[in-house]
């Protein structure tokens, strides 16, 4: 099973606009871009960012309200065609996304970099990719600023986090975590916990779902042996992390777990 997390995350910093900090967890960095190209990228003109008709961006709910002061437009990461990292340009005049009857808009703190980000913008799934351009991201780290009629566990203040993509190369969001504000089903987010700060709550999403559903698949099991490569990665330490508390006879007389870093 190939990985598809990153443990690299992006801070972003809406009230600083010409500040694009990385915060990496001890697990992997990972530098975006220098700040040459930054700056060329901030100078390159930008379609804006429209939802077509038939993407998966529906109306906004008319029962959504906030007492939070929400922006009509934001900034983001925006690609309007596949390739390299050079198609990437920085936006800031996206339209904030509407918000569905289910869904919540989360004011991003932290977004992660997956591998599945760049090979979505290679175009490796276009087949089933959502209408260009669009806002990349998958994995985030926010705070609730509006809720939908429906939404009934999250309320605004909120801190949460979660991948905001059921199904990661099947229609993934137009408007992904690589913006100012993003808008996600309230059954694809949880509370953030309180002894994580958002930058190490939004490199865990995509990771740990990949490292328990690969043991999931595998019919792991107590009393088989399991040999994680690249243990020390964001989805191979988290392998070895549900292994441990789900199989606590941790390398046992009968039970190892061999680990190449």
């Amino acid at each position: 099973m190939e990985p598809i997390l990153s443990s690299t995350t992006l801070q972003l910093r809406p009230h600083h606009h010409h500040r694009h900090s990385l915060s990496s967890s001890s697990l992997s960095t990972l530098k975006l871009t220098t700040a040459r190209s930054l700056r060329q990228k901030l100078s390159s003109p930008v379609s804006p960012l429209r939802v077509s008709a038939n993407s998966q961006a529906a109306p906004a709910s008319t029962e959504a309200k906030s007492t939070y002061s929400v922006p009509s437009q934001m900034k983001a990461w925006v690609y309007g065609e596949y390739g390299s990292v050079d198609v990437l340009k920085f936006d800031s005049s996206v339209s904030v996304p509407p918000v569905k009857d289910d869904q919540v808009l989360v004011k991003v703190a932290a977004a992660a970099l997956n591998p599945v980000d760049f090979k979505r913008r290679l175009g490796k799934f276009k087949a089933t990719d959502s209408p260009l351009p669009t806002v990349p991201g998958y994995d985030v780290a926010g705070v609730v600023v509006k809720v939908g009629s429906q939404v009934k566990s999250l309320k605004e203040g909120d801190e949460v986090y979660g991948n905001i993509n059921e199904k990661a190369l099947e229609g993934p969001k137009q408007f992904g975590s690589f913006a100012e504000y993003t808008a996600v089903e309230e059954k694809l987010l949880a509370l953030k916990p309180k002894n994580l700060d958002f930058a190490q709550a939004a490199g865990l999403p995509l990771a740990i779902q990949t490292a328990y559903e690969g043991l999931e698949r595998s019919g792991f099991s107590d009393g088989k042996s399991v040999l994680v490569l690249g243990g020390a990665g964001g989805v191979g330490s988290l392998v070895i992390q549900v292994y441990i508390c789900n199989f606590n006879k941790f390398c046992s007389s009968h039970k190892k777990l061999l680990l190449n870093v």
